[in-house]
């Protein structure tokens, strides 16, 4: 039997959104931070997913088989990151849509730090 697993395509399609608009901006510094942002949530994206597919049975090995590496060097890759919330994304991306970015990142940074210490 299949486990429920989150639907990621809306949070996808949001986060492309955003950073859509940074991207169009005649400034370049804004088109560098539209970068980091897409590097920042498709990091904690794959992270989610992960974590999905972890819960509904996938094993190191077959995530390694994906990631092209062995099942050690996903599990040293992955298995040590700080689990972030499970609203954390869902936040983030609230933050974005703020007309500025920088607080929300600020805000976002903070949540990362207080994760961390729990």
């Amino acid at each position: 039997m299949q486990t429920q697993h989150r639907d990621f395509v809306p949070v996808a399609d949001r986060l492309l959104a955003n950073i859509r608009d940074l991207l169009d901006s005649p400034d370049p510094k804004t088109r560098v931070r539209a970068i980091h942002h897409l590097a920042a949530g498709v990091d904690t994206l794959e992270r989610q997913v992960l974590l999905d597919a972890q819960s509904a049975g996938l094993t190191w090995a077959q995530i390694g088989e994906v990631y092209g590496v062995s099942r050690q060097a996903a599990h040293r890759r992955f298995s040590n990151q700080t689990v972030v919330p499970s609203d954390f994304f869902d936040q983030l991306l609230e933050d974005l849509d703020d007309e500025d970015v920088a607080p929300a990142l600020a805000r976002a940074a903070e949540r990362v730090q207080r994760a961390k210490r729990t």
